[in-house]
């Protein structure tokens, strides 16, 4: 057991750096699951939750979020000579293709936390990491609403797979321009 703790200190000793940013994402994102928690599903009716004030302020601000995604992906659409429409402020219908609704989860702000907590986690200026924080925010958002787009024209060619397409093709790809953004950043920083 002394031989294993021994390594352990000697790992630790050896990638300090990569250790204390692993440690400190985990904490982010264990501070967010934590947060998450107190807020509660949106199926969880408010008054029903942890903290109904602090959830009510939450909901209002996915609202947001969601209505400003929907609004923009319409807005697409009518680039792409399309008409679409807004209904019950979570779905966006275009006639003739499709519609796509857009729950807390389809909102992208846990991708957000986690993107912000690998800025904030790396080593750097917090001017840096601020503004990469907000270009990253401002890039998952136009991917999300890319993928909208792309989600409504995949379920009109291929109505079947449209829960496949949800779950794995497009948010795998927005995963995957995450993390790629996170290490081009990363790379751009370290070339200083």
């Amino acid at each position: 057991m002394k031989g294993i703790i021994k390594k352990c200190r000697i790992f630790v000793a050896e990638n300090r750096q990569v250790v204390v940013f692993i440690l400190k994402v985990a904490v982010i994102y264990a501070a967010w699951k934590l947060l998450s928690w107190f807020l509660g599903e949106e199926k969880i009716p408010i008054p029903e939750r942890h903290w109904p004030w602090l959830s009510a302020l939450w909901e209002h601000f996915n609202d947001g979020v969601r209505i400003c995604l929907l609004n923009s992906a319409k807005f697409v659409f009518t680039i792409l000579g399309y008409s679409g429409q807004i209904i019950s402020d979570n779905k966006l219908l275009v006639p003739d293709l499709a519609w796509v609704g857009i729950g807390d989860y389809c909102l992208g702000i846990q991708l957000w936390i986690f993107f912000v907590a690998l800025i904030c986690s790396y080593p750097g200026k917090w001017k840096h990491k601020l503004l990469y924080a907000l270009l990253g925010v401002i890039a998952i958002n136009s991917i999300n609403i890319l993928r909208l787009v792309l989600l409504i024209f995949a379920f009109h060619a291929w109505p079947k797979q449209m829960q496949f397409n949800h779950d794995y093709i497009f948010n795998v790809v927005v995963y995957i321009f995450t993390f790629g953004m996170w290490v081009f950043i990363v790379k751009k920083g370290t070339r200083k």
